[in-house]
């Protein structure tokens, strides 16, 4: 009886300790963030630390992924929560990657949630310095 109790104690406190250790530090997250919406566009401004994603689904016209497609597109960006930048995304670039459409829906997020452009696509973004 006395070496199950032992073992049992045992295990419930190693494996307290894995969760501790694999845990980590807190990473660093951004706070009081504000959208910029627009019927084409989407700007995002965090505060704090850390980084953010701003995502848009767009829907429309988009030539940017090698054959003409008309319907729902994703676009988005990485922001630095520092107070300075302010990250954006526009559906409407007919000259630069052919897509005209409308943004649908804006968010910011820690992780992708969605596709973005193709990795060869090139997308100019005033915000980010």
């Amino acid at each position: 009886m006395t070496r199950s109790i032992i073992g049992t104690t045992v295990l419930v406190a190693g494996a307290a300790a894995m969760v501790s250790v694999a845990s980590g530090s807190a990473a660093a997250e951004p706070r009081d963030c504000a959208l910029d919406r627009g019927p084409t566009s989407a700007s995002a401004h965090c505060g704090g630390d850390g980084t953010y994603i701003l995502e848009v689904d767009c829907f429309g016209l988009n030539l940017a992924g090698g054959s003409p497609v008309f319907g729902p597109y994703f676009k988005s960006v990485t922001g630095y929560a520092d107070g300075v930048s302010r990250p954006a995304r526009d559906c409407m670039m007919p000259l630069t990657l052919g897509q005209v459409g409308i943004a649908t829906d804006v968010r910011i997020t820690q992780a992708p949630t969605r596709p973005s452009l193709p990795p060869n696509a090139y997308e100019y973004d005033p915000g980010r310095r």
